[in-house]
């Protein structure tokens, strides 16, 4: 009788063990997921920063876009414009600015108001922001997920 209950109790030990050791594999393989989809989200943001800089170098996007649509994208990946003063001060003035529909309710005069605005901060900050691109290119190309959120 004794052995039979110490013969239950191993077995019972052994099934834990083996639900313990299920439990932890899925737990490793949910890391290596999350990991991997964090990878691929850096990629992402990575890849999207780049192109709109470059496309900023080549004059194929305006500044004011650039730096709006960039500094969203360096958020999450724990960054922001400390390194790059123009484009954080052309950031501040244009930040606010209506866009798309908002801005189409606008009277004539304020959107030309507006745009003028833009127009010569951006010209004001063109200089610097083409001389901080070059480094925000190299920044990007060198960030790694370690850097990243965890």
């Amino acid at each position: 009788m004794l052995w039979a209950l110490f013969g239950l109790s191993l077995v019972i030990i052994l099934l834990m063990l083996a639900y313990l050791i299920s439990l932890l594999l899925k737990i490793k393989q949910q890391k290596q997921s999350l990991q991997k989809a964090r990878q691929l989200r850096v990629t992402r943001l990575k890849e999207s920063i780049l192109m709109i800089a470059k496309a900023m170098q080549i004059g194929t996007c305006n500044f004011s876009e650039g730096v709006i649509r960039i500094k969203m994208l360096l958020q999450p990946l724990g960054l922001d414009f400390h390194y790059y003063p123009a484009m954080q001060n052309l950031y501040d003035i244009v930040m606010d600015m209506p866009t798309h529909n908002a801005r189409n309710t606008l009277k004539r005069q304020e959107r030309t108001k507006l745009d003028l605005t833009r127009e010569k901060a951006e010209n004001d900050y063109q200089a610097q922001i083409q001389q901080e691109l070059p480094i925000l290119i190299q920044q990007i190309n060198a960030y790694s997920i370690k850097e990243s959120l965890r």
